[in-house]
């Protein structure tokens, strides 16, 4: 009898494991639906993440200052603002780089900015004009753009209500022509205006140039007989040469004036186009402020 009994409370207790059992697992199936699991696992919005990366992936060397534009802009007009922020580095007034965000993608739009900025280490990390980085952020919105900025700690000049009027008036050029790259050059362009009115170029001091003192030859006599000598060695050396060069023919190895050596046989040399030049930041990315 005691058997029964222990063998029917086994049951119950088995039967009740199974119940809790279906019960979570059930729960767990509601609550872990596909969106729900995609906002966890997803990345972290821009403006949420944190040192070091941010919750970014770039490259910290880009083809262009402008970042993430091919969905809203032109190649034309992201050289257009490349010209004009090349020149701003050139110039060590700023180190200037955009980014372009659907809205879906960024939490702290301020934050965001900041946060590029550190990310890709905008500004020179010395000198004197150390921290010179600065971050302009667009976040398209399904009928405006919102743009925003982050500041590094070298450009103090550039106030806050210089730098929202930009900003105002990129979002005007958008909502008027509903084109990114009418605001893009709106924007860089306001930029470069305001930028230079509050920092002028950096020019490096040239070194003093050396004075080369050139041998004179000897008067009279003693300097005809001079010329006469380097005369006559040049024409020694004359046949001398006219033989090497013919060696060279003969082993199909030809002398290249446009490069920089001479043209082997199947061997290049000298001569050739460099890749597509960079941009990035200079190892900086300490930021000061945002809007």
């Amino acid at each position: 009898m005691k058997v029964a009994v222990v063998d029917r409370n086994k049951a119950r207790r088995g039967i009740t494991l199974i119940v809790v059992g279906v019960v979570l697992v059930f729960s767990l199936s509601v609550y872990f639906t596909p969106a729900s699991a995609g906002a966890i696992f997803a990345a972290p919005l821009c403006g949420a993440g944190s040192a070091p990366d941010y919750g970014f992936t770039y490259d910290l060397q880009q083809a262009h200052w402008t970042v993430n534009w091919q969905n809203y802009a032109t190649e034309n007009a992201v050289i257009e603002v490349d010209t004009i922020l090349d020149q701003l580095n050139a110039d060590s007034i700023a180190q200037t780089m955009i980014l372009i965000l659907p809205q879906e993608q960024v939490g702290n739009r301020v934050n965001c900015a900041v946060h590029f900025l550190r990310y890709m280490k905008l500004g020179e990390p010395t000198g004197e004009r150390k921290d010179n980085g600065f971050v302009f952020l667009i976040v398209v919105e399904p009928t405006r753009i919102d743009v925003h900025y982050g500041v590094g700690l070298g450009l103090p000049a550039l106030t806050a209500p210089e730098l929202t009027t930009l900003n105002r008036a990129a979002e005007e050029a958008y909502q008027t022509t509903h084109s990114m790259d009418q605001a893009l050059l709106t924007l860089v362009q306001g930029f470069d205006t305001t930028a230079r009115s509050n920092y002028e170029p950096l020019i490096s001091p040239t070194p003093t140039p050396e004075t080369i003192t050139l041998p004179t030859l000897p008067s009279g006599p003693l300097g005809i007989l001079t010329i006469c000598g380097l005369l006559c060695l040049g024409l020694l050396l004359l046949p001398f040469l006219f033989w090497v060069l013919t060696q060279m023919a003969r082993m199909g190895i030809t002398f290249n004036p446009s490069g920089s050596g001479y043209r082997g046989p199947g061997i290049p040399f000298g001569g050739g186009r460099s890749g597509p030049s960079m941009r990035g930041g200079s190892g900086s990315g300490r930021s000061g402020r945002g809007n």
